[in-house]
């Protein structure tokens, strides 16, 4: 039992570590061209503004519907396949629209937050995606972390 709360709990840390990795892969070079026609202010780095302002707080906005449909799975012992792919939607544009009005500006255009849900969009599919690929491979995982950790019954020799 204690296993599979495990693998569960690693399952949600390596989806959500994987949607931030690919977010600031995709959005640095967007911030480096914006720092580098820029004529005003200071050049920050950017995979830095991009995991600060895009990675982790759509991670955050994830985590709460991600954490849910891992307790339903765990708690009914049933995975919801492909129903993933319209959670993953659905809580990515809820996270992308509710980063716009964090974000939100004085001049908001609907280019902006088009953009912001985009993005959200994209980390939620790999969040999810990955969940359900770890989901998949879970059992196999887990016997062989078994088999790993249990201690070995040696055959002693007779002389």
């Amino acid at each position: 039992m204690i296993w599979k709360i495990l693998i569960k709990a690693f399952a949600l840390f390596f989806s959500a570590s994987a949607g931030i990795a690919v977010i600031v892969i995709i959005v640095s070079p967007f911030i480096w061209y914006m720092n580098v026609t820029a004529n005003d202010g200071p050049i920050f780095p950017p995979p830095l503004v991009a995991l600060g302002f895009f990675g982790l707080p759509y991670a955050f906005l994830l985590f709460p519907i991600q954490l849910i449909v891992a307790l339903y799975e765990f708690l009914s012992r049933k995975s919801l396949g492909f129903l993933l792919l319209v959670i993953a939607t659905v809580d990515g544009l809820l996270a992308g629209l509710l980063w716009s009005l964090v974000m939100k500006s004085s001049k908001t255009d609907t280019v902006f937050v088009l953009s912001l849900v985009g993005v959200a969009l994209i980390q939620s599919f790999i969040v999810y995606s990955s969940y359900w690929l770890w989901d998949r491979f879970e059992p196999r995982l887990l016997k062989t972390v078994q088999k790993i950790i249990q201690p070995r019954k040696t055959v002693s020799s007779r002389l």
